[in-house]
């Protein structure tokens, strides 16, 4: 009688733990906030006679949130820095910077999961991207323009949930927009771009 007690204990062991167990598989309810920093891009500075200036291309950083309405459906929204120059010249100071906020769904096939807390993922999202552009010129005066274009941005990557509340993520994306019509060094910042992240995660079912 004993034995048989034993051997229901070692059978049933794995299916109470399993029970017991987070299943990050199940990404229903859950929501996320997303930081990321940009790992590829063109980096420049020059200093000369004629002033000294600092030209940045590229993604910079991304702030995103997101909320799984299915197990492997979710809906995003994110602002990211893309660009961003300054430069002086004697009297005259400017600095330009290219930004985006972009609407859009996050697809994670629970087929193609590496493990219970590794999702990889693809997304696709749209919205305006935003040229500034403010200079200081002599006797102080000062002008400021904002124009915007639509764009749309692609991204695949893997989301690694390291534990209950917090993950990181490896991302490469796309932005393609149209061309700013203000003639400085960032007509058209479209490209491809790689970056990591990390955030929190809350909720589920």
């Amino acid at each position: 009688m004993r034995s048989k007690a034993l051997v229901l204990v070692a059978l049933g062991l794995p299916a109470v733990l399993g029970a017991q167990a987070i299943d990050t598989l199940s990404l229903a309810g859950r929501s996320s906030i997303n930081l990321g920093i940009g790992l590829t891009g063109q980096r420049s500075a020059s200093v000369g006679f004629g002033g000294v200036g600092a030209h940045v291309t590229g993604e910079l950083g991304s702030l995103g949130f997101a909320h799984w309405i299915r197990p492997e459906v979710a809906i995003t929204i994110g602002a990211a820095s893309l660009s961003a120059e300054a430069n002086v010249a004697g009297a005259r100071v400017s600095t330009s910077s290219v930004t985006a906020v972009l609407f859009g769904v996050s697809y994670s096939p629970r087929a193609l999961a590496v493990s219970s807390t590794v999702r990889p993922y693809v997304a696709l999202a749209a919205g305006p991207y935003f040229h500034s552009v403010d200079e200081v010129k002599s006797f102080g005066t000062v002008s400021s323009t904002v124009e915007s274009v639509a764009g749309i941005r692609s991204a695949i990557g893997a989301n690694w949930f390291v534990a209950q509340h917090f993950f990181l993520s490896l991302e490469g994306d796309y932005n393609a927009m149209s061309q700013f019509r203000e003639r400085d060094g960032m007509l058209n910042p479209s490209g491809f771009g790689l970056s990591f992240g990390f955030g929190f995660n809350w909720g589920g079912r």
